[in-house]
C-alpha cells in the first residue's frame, strides 16, 4: 500500500494506471465474445480491480476484510492455470501466436500470484516483529522496500525476491513491447495480402484465438488496448519493486 504523503507520485500514478485498466477491461467484457474470451476478460477485469484496490490502505483493508489474501492468492493461481491451459491448447492447435499470447497472460497472473503471496508472508512476518524499522515497505512489499531481519539472505522475503526476478523481468519486457504496439504507425501495421480476386485483406493485430475481438493494428481499439497493456505491465512492475529490495537495495529509488 502507498500513501499520498509518503509516495505522492507513485500513489497518484498507480491509481491512474489501474483505473484505466479497470475501465478498458470493463469495456472488453462488454464486447461480443465466446465463453473462453469472456472468462479471460473477466479474469483481467478482476486483476485490474484488485490492483486498483491495492494502492491505498483503506480500499485494501476493505477488500481483505471481505476476501482474505490467501483466497486472492488461490484465485490468481487458478487464473495462471487457466491461461496456461489456453497456451497449451493454442500450441496444440498449431497456433503459435495464440500460444505465446496466453503464455504472456499466464506469466502476468503468476506475477500477481507471487506478489499477493509475498504480501501475505510479509504481513505475517511484520506481525511477529512489532519493532521492525519504519524504513520497510509499508505493506506487502509494495512501498519503500524490505529491510530488517526479514530481508536477510535465506529468509522468506529474500527467497520471494529471487523468485520475483524472472516475473519482474517479464513485466518490464511486456511493457516495452506494449509501447511498441501502441506507437506502431497505422500504415506499417496494416499488412495487406491480396486474394485471388484481388481484394485487400488486412492482417489483424492479434491471434484469432486471443482474449478479444480481432482488431487491425493502428486502429483506435488496438491503440487503446495497447495502452491498457502498458498500464497493466508497468503498473504491476512499479507496484512490485519493493519486493525485490532484499536482493536489489537500489530499487528503493522507485518509491517517490
Amino acid at each position: 500500500m502507498f500513501t499520498l504523503a509518503d509516495t505522492p507520485v507513485k500513489f497518484v500514478a498507480l491509481l491512474a494506471l489501474f483505473a484505466w485498466c479497470t475501465v478498458w477491461c470493463t469495456y472488453e467484457l462488454t464486447r461480443r465474445q465466446d465463453a473462453r474470451q469472456r472468462i479471460s476478460n473477466a479474469a483481467h477485469l478482476t486483476m485490474a480491480v484488485v490492483m486498483l484496490l491495492m494502492v491505498a490502505r483503506p480500499t485494501w483493508v476493505a477488500l481483505t476484510a471481505l476476501v482474505p489474501t490467501s483466497a486472492l492468492v488461490a484465485a490468481f493461481a487458478v487464473g495462471t492455470a487457466w491461461f496456461g491451459w489456453l497456451a497449451v491448447d493454442g500450441f496444440r492447435a498449431a497456433d503459435r501466436r495464440a500460444g505465446l499470447h496466453f503464455c504472456g497472460h499466464a506469466t502476468m497472473f503468476a506475477a500477481m500470484t507471487w506478489h499477493l503471496a509475498a504480501m501475505a508472508v510479509k504481513a505475517q512476518h511484520s506481525a511477529g516483529h512489532q519493532v521492525m524499522s519504519h524504513q520497510g515497505m509499508g505493506h506487502g512489499g509494495m512501498s519503500h522496500g524490505a529491510t530488517g531481519p526479514g530481508a536477510q539472505p535465506g529468509t522468506a522475503m529474500w527467497v520471494f525476491a529471487l523468485i520475483g526476478v524472472p516475473l519482474m523481468t517479464y513485466l518490464l519486457a511486456a511493457g516495452v513491447i506494449a509501447i511498441r504496439e501502441l506507437t506502431r504507425p497505422r500504415v506499417a501495421e496494416l499488412e495487406q495480402a491480396t486474394t485471388g480476386a484481388g481484394v485487400a485483406v488486412l492482417t489483424p493485430a492479434g491471434p484469432e484465438r486471443g482474449c478479444h475481438e480481432l482488431r487491425a493494428v493502428g486502429s483506435t481499439a488496438h491503440r487503446l488496448a495497447a495502452s491498457c497493456d502498458v498500464a497493466m505491465n508497468f503498473g504491476m512492475f512499479w507496484m512490485s519493486t519493493g519486493l525485490l529490495v532484499p536482493i536489489l537495495p537500489f530499487f528503493t529509488v522507485f518509491a517517490f
